[in-house]
């Protein structure tokens, strides 16, 4: 295996024989004939990886996908029934914060036993021995047994062997969620200096923006088998997609007559919004490389446009210009209510800013029938850090009950009401420039995002 390489997985299969009871174990054990009483059950199937040095690799997926079993095959708890494993380094794993760790032994003991068993020498922990200590926050606790710590505190003297131990491959399963913000804000630092200093890493978790921001590539596991392996937005949107429930097929939409849509959606003060400034055909982006997610038998998206306040094609705005963004659907299926949203993402992969249409209180209405088309205008005020961003579209819908709820929701309940139809990923990019006053440059602000506030000093002699 290359140098570069830290870890390889070729076509890596782990079954289980289920049995309905142990009584059936035995019959199976005993029976002269070999009589089969079990059921085979995959919990990999033929799932390949590489890890590159110095790249972060996310595993991602529901409850019972596979990740807790592939990570336990890499690191050597479990074999596989098939398919071939190359290592390349020590590796170190965050899988159980504190196993390994003895409830009698002091946290000091404790520190020396978990780096043995991550074959580090007593020579080696002796020189990451005060590191670990200053970076758990146990204090005058070290030299107590770990039974008397609470949660917090074991789960944070475990976290520091793990993440100061400066490994050839750190694996990591939902371990950067222990202890308070603080803490947790330390671990995220410390997840970021072992990518700088070309640690690879192996990332599992359910925080999709952790995902997002760390990893490099994605692999989403749905009942074993590897669904998808590429960029994390979109590994990301794609687990989302396995959540949600599929939205109904045409032959489960009833057909609606155009008196129905009539009186229940209220086309009439609809219909007389219309975009009246929507552009030429020219200014819209070419979506061949765009990477359409969802239902594409529901509908497709036609085209899309980024524009300035004067409706003239734009990517690059100063900071605080405004973007208007134009996108348009064709509809293949009746929907209920539609709704339209965007979401601006760093090259970091974090998402900056994301609002649907149902946030901004419009009409909308309560039907929509197939070969409609559905035009949104969306502005933005572009109060972010200069930098480059990409931006993706989407579309949605709710039934009427839910979206009349909107003003007397919060975002975690009205979320889970929305049905995705599309996301049109790798629409475009936005450029984000300083602003200009004369030969000066203004930057008013630091972070992603600019907060509106006020500020007053008073000095008293």
């Amino acid at each position: 295996m290359k140098q570069d390489i830290m870890v390889r997985l070729k076509n890596i299969t782990k079954t289980y024989n289920l049995f309905e009871s142990n009584m059936d174990r035995v019959k199976e054990i005993f029976h002269p004939l070999r009589k089969k009483y079990h059921r085979p059950f995959n919990a990999i199937e033929d799932v390949s990886l590489e890890l590159q040095k110095g790249n972060a690799l996310g595993i991602i997926g529901r409850n019972g996908s596979g990740k807790s079993t592939l990570l336990q095959i890499i690191c050597g708890i479990l074999r596989p029934n098939s398919g071939s494993i190359e290592i390349n380094g020590k590796i170190a794993a965050l899988l159980e914060l504190g196993a390994g760790f003895s409830p009698e032994f002091t946290g000091r003991e404790n520190v020396y036993l978990n780096g043995a068993i991550l074959g580090f020498t007593r020579n080696e922990m002796n020189k990451l021995f005060d590191e670990i200590v200053d970076f758990s926050e146990i204090g005058d606790f070290l030299d107590q047994p770990v039974k008397t710590y609470s949660s917090g505190m074991y789960v944070r003297l475990a976290f520091a062997v793990q993440a100061c131990v400066k490994p050839d491959v750190l694996i990591v399963d939902e371990a950067l969620s222990v202890g308070d913000i603080f803490f947790q804000q330390k671990c995220h630092t410390r997840m970021q200096a072992l990518l700088d200093g070309n640690t690879s890493i192996i990332f599992v978790s359910h925080d999709m923006s952790a995902i997002e921001k760390y990893t490099t590539e994605v692999i989403l596991l749905d009942h074993g088998k590897c669904v998808f392996k590429g960029q994390p937005n979109e590994a990301v949107e794609r687990y989302y997609a396995l959540d949600r429930p599929k939205l109904r097929t045409s032959k489960a939409i009833p057909q609606h007559t155009s008196e129905d849509i009539k009186v229940r959606s209220d086309c009439a003060s609809f219909v007389s919004d219309i975009i009246d400034d929507w552009p030429s055909e020219d200014a819209f982006l070419d979506l061949s490389k765009a990477v359409v997610i969802g239902e594409e038998d529901i509908a497709r998206c036609t085209g899309v446009a980024l524009c300035d306040e004067a409706g003239e094609p734009r990517c690059s705005f100063k900071i605080g210009e405004t973007a208007c963004f134009f996108y348009e659907f064709e509809l293949l299926n009746d929907i209920d209510v539609p709704l339209g949203g965007i979401v601006i993402t760093d090259k970091m992969n974090v998402n900056v800013h994301g609002k649907t249409s149902w946030q901004y209180l419009i009409k909308a209405p309560a039907i929509t029938p197939k070969h409609s088309r559905i035009r949104f205008r969306q502005e933005m005020e572009l109060l972010i850090a200069p930098g480059q961003y990409t931006f993706q579209i989407g579309l949605a819908t709710i039934n009427e009950e839910g979206y009349s709820r909107i003003s007397k929701s919060n975002y975690n309940d009205y979320f889970p009401l929305m049905s995705t139809i599309l996301r049109v990923r790798q629409v475009g990019q936005i450029i984000i420039e300083e602003k200009r006053k004369g030969n000066g440059v203004t930057y008013p602000f630091y972070g992603y995002a600019d907060l509106n506030g006020n500020c007053m000093l008073s000095v008293i002699f």
